[in-house]
């Protein structure tokens, strides 16, 4: 067997077994019951931190605190409106709290955006949020484009977007 081929088998199952440890308290942190103890978010914390990673999600930009859910990376698209113009947009990563939007022409951090997204059933979710920050070509680690962060989620909302992050994790058991 070639070393790559050991290196790559070796980090799929040490991934499987962060997600495997991960997704219960990912659940129990979401859903509050029974609510994390100390220790257990501060384990989660440590293991959002090694998903992030092993899953190639954008991180803040430098200075910025973490974020407190995990990110995932995908390749959905969005309808994105913003007081100007609608455009479709691809999500490079995912949270529960919000999302990367990759683009060449961010909005600039304030902006209020409408987030319109499919569920799983082909139901479509309009999420609002804020952009938080924006990365242009050429500026920074990352593709271009901006981190929205939603507001106003109903519990819905967060079912939604907590299954869309359990999806993808669960693709790397």
């Amino acid at each position: 067997m070639r070393e790559g081929t050991l290196e790559s088998t070796a980090w799929e199952f040490e991934s499987a077994r962060l997600v495997c440890e991960f997704l219960p308290l990912n659940r129990r942190r979401v859903h509050g019951n029974p609510p994390l103890e100390v220790a257990e978010l501060a384990r989660w914390e440590e293991l959002r931190e090694l998903l992030e990673v092993a899953l190639g999600a954008v991180p803040p930009p430098s200075g910025e605190r973490r974020r407190r859910a995990l990110r995932v990376r995908t390749h959905l698209k969005v309808l994105v409106t913003n007081h100007l113009a609608q455009e479709l947009l691809l999500v490079h990563d995912l949270s529960e709290q919000g999302v990367f939007l990759r683009t060449q022409r961010p909005s600039a951090p304030g902006s209020l955006l409408r987030v319109e997204l499919q569920d799983r059933n082909g139901g479509v979710i309009e999420l609002e949020g804020s952009v938080v920050w924006a990365r242009k070509i050429g500026e920074g680690y990352g593709p271009p484009g901006m981190g929205v962060a939603f507001h106003g989620l109903c519990d819905w909302d967060r079912a939604v977007l907590s299954e869309f992050v359990e999806t993808t994790l669960a693709a790397l058991e």
